[in-house]
């Protein structure tokens, strides 16, 4: 009997090794569905509002504008409907959302009727003014919560917290956004119309692949300075403790 090269025992040992981390991805992969299965079916059983969401069936040019391919082409986005005050009424002025997604990344399209855009914070990251107008999008996997606010002049102040502690404001989703303003922002002697705002989340922030079947929880909010009255805000999918209650699936 010969005894085998040390090359050959290395690259059984190899071998060996790339098959148990094979096995072993396998194993998480598989995990990890059985989780996010079990997670959907027991929001649906819950009665949580619920997007699927499909594949874009065109390409999308982030341009603040939904006239592209992606977004006109059948079967159309998912779409939230009117958002919602805290009564259960919807919500005046109109709140709505739009989704699809394609390869790396989710696409939201956010739209709000307007009579008086208000857009006062300067720079991204930087804490959104009372004043502002400004839509607040909120992931939810597990215990961890993924959190972007985005203003009518686009911009992006995005944090992360884990098990309801701290906001960490240094968390940087790599989310682009554009937009598409009917009025001139700042102006409460105008009348204005409408603002709305393209976004593009990667899903590796959200600990996503961007697979047909993945789920997560997300909720939307809108809050609005009106020409008179204090300063209101509507919503889709939120929980009264302000958790994602409501969840999008991929298809």
């Amino acid at each position: 009997m010969v005894a085998p090269s040390a090359k050959a025992l290395c690259l059984g040992l190899a071998l060996l090794a790339t098959g148990g981390l094979l096995c072993a991805r396998r194993v998480s992969a598989s995990r990890r569905a059985a989780r996010s299965a079990a997670t959907l079916s027991a929001s649906v059983s819950a009665g949580d509002p619920l997007l699927h969401v499909p594949h874009a069936p065109g390409p999308i040019t982030l341009d603040g504008d939904t006239d592209d391919p992606g977004w006109l082409r059948p079967p159309g986005p998912a779409r939230t409907g009117d958002f919602v005050f805290a009564d259960g009424t919807p919500a005046r002025p109109y709140s709505e959302t739009r989704a699809v997604w394609s390869g790396e990344y989710l696409y939201l399209s956010l739209y709000a009727s307007d009579q008086d855009i208000e857009s006062h914070t300067d720079q991204p990251d930087d804490a959104i003014l009372p004043d502002d107008d400004v839509f607040r999008v909120v992931f939810r996997r597990d215990d961890v919560e993924y959190l972007l606010e985005v203003t009518p002049k686009a911009l992006i102040t995005d944090s992360i917290r884990r098990g309801g502690g701290a906001w960490d404001v240094t968390w940087n989703s790599g989310a682009h956004a554009s937009m598409e303003i009917d009025g001139r922002m700042n102006d409460p002697k105008g009348n204005d119309e409408e603002w709305g705002i393209e976004l593009a989340v990667p899903f590796e922030a959200l600990g996503m692949k961007g697979e047909v079947g993945e789920n997560i929880g997300m909720s939307l909010s809108r809050c609005d300075i009106p020409k008179r009255g204090p300063r209101t805000c509507a919503a889709w999918g939120k929980a009264p403790t302000g958790q994602a209650t409501g969840r999008i699936v991929l298809e």
